[in-house]
């Protein structure tokens, strides 16, 4: 072969060679190209294909989380309604229980036991109370007995206590009239306070000392009980039996006119107990000397005690 011909086999092989290999090459770039778009078309398909599968399941997750909600808020409207329902009937079973015991004659009161009563009468208690024997203890409603009865000006406070079965207690405690005080041209009793309890009825009359009490001396009323438990303990020459009447007066204070002798006591009612000790030994010295009858006043007042004799 030629040199020519060599080189130009050798040209042509070699200009192939460089086509193979440029081919070669051209083919590798170009399967590097088609790998890239490829794989590239892949990457860039892939996130789409998870967007939309998280767009599937958030809204899967959002039907789930509605579809829970109305189910608990159903459960919970199911459960309120139930226990409406139960709570009804327990009220209504309540009730048809109290009535049934309410009117059964075992809890029929048969004994009713009244204590503390000495001006008033068994009746009396019992028709303030509005209460008769045959009535169903369990249908009493005490509180209403107790405030019936303490509406009577004569009752201070009342206690009712009901006793299964069959059994009433009223225990009552009486306003004790101590004084008969003039009030609205009226005759009337009063406590040992002076406190106006009823006015005075003739065929339930009780003799008590008069108290008159002058205008604006109401706030020493508080003396007429102390001087009652004193005249009780014996602290003082006269008991209240012989007391004609008693007024607070402002000239004197505390006057006590006794009805066996023709005597005035007047005690200032300020330290009127000093006072009362005072007049007390001034007393016993006129009893000692004899001249108690010819005394026409007494008064102690500021510790010192005067004496007023008749003519």
């Amino acid at each position: 072969m030629s040199s020519v011909a060599r080189g130009a086999s050798r040209l042509g092989l070699a200009s192939g060679r460089n086509r193979n290999a440029h081919s070669y090459g051209g083919g590798s770039d170009s399967r590097a190209k088609i790998t890239a778009s490829r794989s590239g078309s892949r990457e860039g398909r892939l996130p789409l294909a998870k967007v939309k599968v998280n767009k599937s399941r958030g809204g899967a997750v959002a039907g789930v989380g509605k579809a829970s909600l109305i189910g608990g808020l159903f459960a919970r409207l199911c459960t309120l309604v139930v226990a409406c329902v139960a709570l009804v009937a327990v009220s209504i079973g309540l009730l048809a229980g109290y009535r049934w015991l309410t009117t059964i004659d075992y809890f029929t009161i048969r004994d009713l036991q009244i204590t503390g009563v000495s001006r008033m009468a068994r009746e009396d208690v019992l028709t303030q109370a509005e209460l008769k024997p045959g009535m169903n203890l369990l249908a009493v409603n005490m509180e209403n007995v107790e405030a019936m009865l303490t509406k009577n000006p004569w009752i201070e406070s009342a206690q009712v206590t009901r006793v299964l079965p069959d059994t009433l207690k009223i225990r009552v405690t009486e306003r004790e009239p101590s004084y008969l005080v003039q009030y609205e041209d009226s005759l009337c009793y009063a406590d040992g306070e002076g406190r106006i309890i009823d006015k005075v009825q003739s065929d339930k009359f009780v003799s008590l000392p008069q108290v008159e009490v002058e205008s604006g001396m109401e706030r020493h009323l508080p003396v007429l009980e102390e001087l009652r438990k004193a005249i009780a303990a014996k602290q003082t020459p006269f008991g209240l039996d012989q007391v004609a009447w008693i007024r607070l007066s402002w000239r004197y204070g505390l006057e006590v006119r006794l009805m066996d002798r023709n005597v005035l006591l007047c005690v200032g009612v300020d330290d009127w107990k000093n006072n009362l000790t005072h007049m007390g030994l001034v007393w016993a010295n006129l009893a000692k000397r004899g001249e108690l009858d010819r005394t026409a006043i007494i008064s102690a007042q500021n510790r010192k005690v005067w004496v007023e004799m008749h003519g």
